[in-house]
């Protein structure tokens, strides 16, 4: 439940979000209230009402594809009221006193109280009962009004990469890229595709990626990171049955006439490295451009884990 600081006179509203059992939202609502006293009393009011009266709510559908953790997204810039800005009149303040309350699978869902700054997450953690502080990845890399997005994806991904490379470790390397291709097409595209749909690796390679120096082509690519993330070799199923060009990489350049001993095509790994990080500088720059992309990338990269984002466990906290 999140509740607002800001006073009213007199109207003040609950919000809701109505979710199924999966987190989706599939209908927004509201309830106005007339009320007098303090801000204090009115606050506790929405605390009881919102609770009391959910199934009383006025409803409209929730915008397509809207979920708690795009919700919680919002929450974490201080603008989930944005969600809620069709019930107010054009005469009315869009600084009401509020709450905004989560109704899943037909119940009220209550479990962190927060006022419509930009949510806390230590505090949350914190009152949820973690026993680990770990770095607020959003406010870590915010400065200002900036978000230092390539730094972000640095420290997530490339310094590993760079590490194993320097340290000749070039197959680790290879893999470790492999899957950060694979978690920032995720981040693009999300997680649910039909069957027969290209994998989010290719499209995202496709989409921001120019291949064509490189000499490979990203489904190609694609089928060396399942052989390789898979059983650490070039095998996939569609290189074995002969569907697709087993590739491999590496260091340097392959003279032409070395090239297509035993099946393999080699592309320098260096190369490729530089093209896909140009890539992902393209790729930012969307969401740099775009608040409701940013929205998204909050939403999902949430959902990620590297390195750079330990929880270190404190058992007396």
């Amino acid at each position: 439940m999140r509740l607002s600081e800001e006073s009213m006179k007199e109207t003040i509203y609950c919000f809701y979000l109505i979710a199924d059992a999966q987190e989706r939202v599939g209908f927004l609502g509201h309830i106005r209230y007339d009320l007098d006293g303090t801000d204090e009393e009115k606050l506790a009011y929405l605390r009881v009402a919102a609770e009391r009266d959910y199934e009383k709510a006025t409803l409209i559908k929730a915008p397509v594809g809207l979920t708690i953790g795009a919700y919680t997204a919002r929450c974490r810039l201080g603008t989930a009221l944005e969600l809620f800005e069709y019930v107010f009149k054009a005469h009315e303040t869009r600084t009401p006193l509020f709450g905004i309350t989560i109704i899943l699978d037909g119940k009220p869902a209550i479990n962190y109280i927060s006022d419509q700054s930009p949510l806390d997450m230590e505090d949350v953690n914190k009152i949820m009962g973690e026993r680990s502080v770990m770095d607020d990845w959003l406010v870590k890399y915010m400065r200002g009004d900036e978000f230092l997005f390539t730094e972000l994806i640095n420290d997530d991904f490339l310094l590993a990469y760079k590490l194993l490379f320097n340290n000749r470790h070039y197959a680790s390397a290879i893999k470790l890229f492999m899957s950060c291709i694979d978690s920032i097409a995720h981040v693009e595209y999300g997680y649910e595709k039909k069957r027969s749909e290209r994998a989010v690796f290719s499209r995202w390679l496709d989409a921001y990626v120019d291949l064509a120096p490189i000499g490979v082509t990203a489904d190609e690519l694609w089928e060396l990171r399942n052989g390789l993330l898979h059983m650490s070799n070039l095998d996939s199923q569609k290189v074995v049955k002969k569907n697709a060009r087993r590739i491999s990489l590496s260091i340097g350049v392959v003279p032409e006439e070395a090239q297509g001993v035993g099946g393999t095509y080699y592309f320098n790994l260096h190369p490729f490295y530089l093209a896909v990080c140009e890539g992902i500088g393209k790729w930012l720059q969307t969401y740099a451009n775009d608040y409701n992309k940013f929205l998204i990338f909050i939403e999902r990269w949430d959902r990620t884990i590297s390195d750079s984002r330990l929880a270190l466990y404190v058992p007396d906290r």
